[in-house]
């Protein structure tokens, strides 16, 4: 089993090399795949990643949804971990991580050692099966994509969580640790990245998800 560790990334090229040094160092080699999804005109990322240990890209402009899943169709991997630029791996996330994938699994949470994790109910990085995302689909009425692309850049995670519990198909490891240092959580801070995601689209992608909630709920 291997897994695909997918990166969006943009106008962030100091943290790319130390990502993937971070991602070699807890990862057993051959066992994964670090995608960075890069912009075309983000050149800096671009000369960064070619730097960077073990790691591959693929070029895609848009929203953090499309970049995912760019990545995605980039990749054969058993599991999916669409991520960010700004986490850390911790050590044995990813053997912990495979001992916790029962075969009723579909979707395991991790821990991110933020407030949005702590009681198990949400995960900013699921681990999602290949064949999960292939049908039923991880976003609701869609296979073969991680994330509904209708989403600017929030909610897309808190759709794939939340369907999957509703599935019956959602796990919470709180073992398996990949830190998220996020400015809403004051563990770095907010840059024009931030500024251009998920600051600048928080309502309305939330007001999208309550929308599409309500009608997997109806079914």
């Amino acid at each position: 089993m291997s897994i695909a560790i997918l990166v969006p990334t943009l106008g962030r090229a100091d943290k790319l090399v130390p990502l993937a040094e971070n991602v070699a160092d807890t990862t057993p080699r051959g066992e994964y795949a670090l995608i960075f999804v890069l912009d075309h005109a983000d050149t800096a990322s671009l000369e960064a990643v070619k730097a960077a240990p073990c790691a591959r890209y693929v070029f895609c402009d848009g929203t953090y949804p499309v970049k995912i899943n760019a990545g995605y169709r980039a990749c054969n991997d058993d599991l999916i971990l669409p991520t960010a630029d700004d986490v850390v791996f911790h050590d044995g996330w990813y053997e912990t991580a495979l001992e916790e994938m029962e075969n009723w699994v579909q979707v395991l949470g991790t821990y991110d050692l933020t407030p949005s994790t702590e009681d198990g109910s949400h995960a900013t990085m699921p681990i999602i099966r290949r064949s999960y995302i292939e049908g039923p689909g991880a976003a609701d009425t869609e296979t073969g994509t991680v994330f509904h692309e209708g989403y600017h850049h929030n909610c897309v995670e808190t759709e794939t969580c939340q369907l999957a519990m509703r599935r019956g198909v959602w796990k919470f490891a709180k073992n398996v640790v990949i830190e998220h240092r996020h400015h809403a959580w004051g563990t770095r801070e907010a840059d024009e990245t931030d500024r251009k995601g998920n600051l600048a689209n928080w309502d309305e992608d939330m007001t999208y998800f309550h929308r599409r909630k309500a009608k997997w709920e109806r079914r």
